[in-house]
C-alpha cells in the first residue's frame, strides 16, 4: 500500500452567536481536516490544530511541503513518517505551527492503520477501558446563563463540568460559587483560568476555589516563555492543595520534560491535533503515567468537526491515567451533518465503538457542503 495524496481543507459553519473561550472569540466552528489517500482505496482522516482559522498557515505546510514528500510511502510506517516529518520541519523552529500539520497527518495515518487491521485505534494503542466520563464545557457567558447551562447539563446526565473564568477574580469566584450551589456537592467542577492572571492573582483565585471544592484549576498564569511557565506554575503548585492542569499549548513530548521532572501540574493536557498527533500524545500520556499524573487531553471546543474528539477519545481509552474527556457543549459541523454518526454522551459517559480506525464516516456530499472558502481560508 502506498500513499497517493495528502490534502488538507477547512470545514466549518458560521455561528449566529459567537462563543468566548477566555480571550479567544469564535465566530466559525470548524477545523482543518486532513485526508490521506492510498493506491488501495483506503483513506484516513485527521485534524490539524484547534481551528479552521489556522488554515492559511497550516494548510500550505500540509499541501505543499509535508504531503508531497509522503507520496509513495507506506502509510503503515507511522513512526518512521512521524520522525521524517519532524526532521523536515527542523529549520522552521521544530515545535511551532508546523507541528499542527504533523499532527493532522499522523492522526490520519492511525485511521488508515485501524481500517487495514479492522480494529478501532484504541485497541491498537492498547485498550485500557471501554468508556470514559465526559465533562461539559460551557463558554464564557454571564453568570446566570452559565448557571442555567450547568443545571441543564446535569439533567442530561453530565457529572462533571469545566467552567471558564473571566479576567475578574471576584466575578470568577461568584460564578463558581453559584454553579456549585445550583448543581450540588456531587458534581465535579473544574475551572479554566485561560492564562488571565499573574502568579499572585492566581494564588488568590486558587485559594478561593479550594473552599468551593474545585477539582482542578487549569492554565491560570499568563506565561511568555517555557521557563516562566514552569517556574510560575510550580510556585503556585507549592502553595495550594487543589490540582493544577496545563500543557495544552505545548508541542511534542520534549516541551513536557521540565513539567514532569518538577511535577508542576497534576493533570497534563496534550492535544492530539497539535502536540504531534496520536503518536506523540500517547507518548506524553505514558510519560505522565510514569510520574503518577493524570492525562486529560485538551480537545478544542472551537472545532466541532468531531474528528478531534474521536482522536482524543481513542487516546483516552488506551490510557489508564486518563479519567475524563472534554465534550463539546455546542456541536458544530460534525453534529450538523458533516458526520454520519457523531459521538454522543450517554448518562455522562462517552463509549467506545468497534468501528475500525477512528470510526469516522462522512455523509454524502458533506465535504462540499461544509468546506470553507474565501480569503481568510486561503492556503
Amino acid at each position: 500500500m502506498k500513499i497517493t495524496e495528502v490534502r488538507a481543507f477547512p470545514v466549518g459553519v458560521a455561528l449566529d452567536e459567537p462563543l468566548q473561550w477566555g480571550a479567544m472569540k469564535v465566530e466559525v466552528k470548524g477545523g482543518i481536516l486532513v485526508r490521506v489517500s492510498t493506491d488501495e482505496g483506503v483513506e484516513g482522516i485527521g485534524e490539524a490544530g484547534f481551528s479552521a482559522e489556522y488554515f492559511a498557515t497550516v494548510g500550505p505546510i500540509i499541501n505543499d511541503q509535508l504531503g508531497p514528500m509522503l507520496v509513495g510511502r507506506d502509510p503503515l510506517d507511522i513512526a518512521a513518517i512521524w520522525q521524517d516529518m519532524l526532521d523536515a520541519t527542523h529549520m522552521w523552529g521544530r515545535r511551532g505551527i508546523e507541528t499542527y500539520a504533523v499532527s493532522g497527518i499522523d492522526i490520519a495515518l492511525w485511521d488508515i492503520l485501524g481500517k487495514v487491521a479492522e480494529q478501532p485505534v484504541y485497541r491498537l494503542l492498547g485498550a485500557a477501558k471501554s468508556k470514559v466520563k465526559a465533562y461539559y464545557a460551557p463558554s464564557l457567558k454571564p453568570t446566570a446563563e452559565i448557571v442555567d447551562e450547568s443545571v441543564a447539563a446535569v439533567s442530561q446526565g453530565f457529572r462533571a463540568m469545566k467552567l471558564r473564568n473571566g479576567p475578574s477574580i471576584a466575578g470568577g469566584v461568584d460564578m463558581v460559587a453559584r454553579v456549585r450551589e445550583a448543581v450540588g456537592p456531587d458534581i465535579d467542577i473544574m475551572v479554566d483560568g485561560n492564562m488571565a492572571f499573574d502568579r499572585r492573582q492566581a494564588l488568590t483565585l486558587a485559594r478561593e476555589f479550594e473552599q468551593l471544592d474545585v477539582l482542578w484549576l487549569e492554565e491560570p498564569i499568563l506565561s511568555r516563555s517555557l521557563t516562566q511557565y514552569v517556574d510560575d506554575n510550580r510556585w503556585l503548585a507549592d502553595r495550594v492543595s487543589l490540582k493544577l492542569a496545563g500543557g495544552e499549548s505545548l508541542l511534542t513530548r520534549f516541551e513536557y520534560l521540565d513539567l514532569l521532572r518538577l511535577k508542576v501540574f497534576d493533570v497534563l493536557q496534550p492535544d492530539c491535533t497539535s502536540v504531534g498527533g496520536i503518536s506523540e500524545a500517547k507518548r506524553v500520556a505514558d510519560m505522565a503515567s510514569a510520574w503518577n499524573l493524570w492525562c486529560v487531553p485538551h480537545i478544542a471546543c472551537s472545532s466541532g468537526t468531531g474528528v478531534a474528539l474521536a482522536a482524543g477519545l481513542h487516546l483516552i481509552l488506551s490510557c489508564e491515567n486518563a479519567p475524563m474527556i472534554e465534550f463539546d457543549a455546542y456541536g458544530g459541523p460534525g453534529w450538523d451533518g458533516l458526520l454520519a454518526e457523531p459521538l454522543t454522551s450517554t448518562e455522562g459517559y462517552v463509549h467506545a465503538s468497534d468501528a475500525p480506525g477512528l470510526g469516522i464516516e462522512f455523509n454524502d456530499g458533506a465535504f462540499d457542503k461544509y468546506t470553507l472558502t474565501g480569503a481568510r481560508f486561503a492556503g
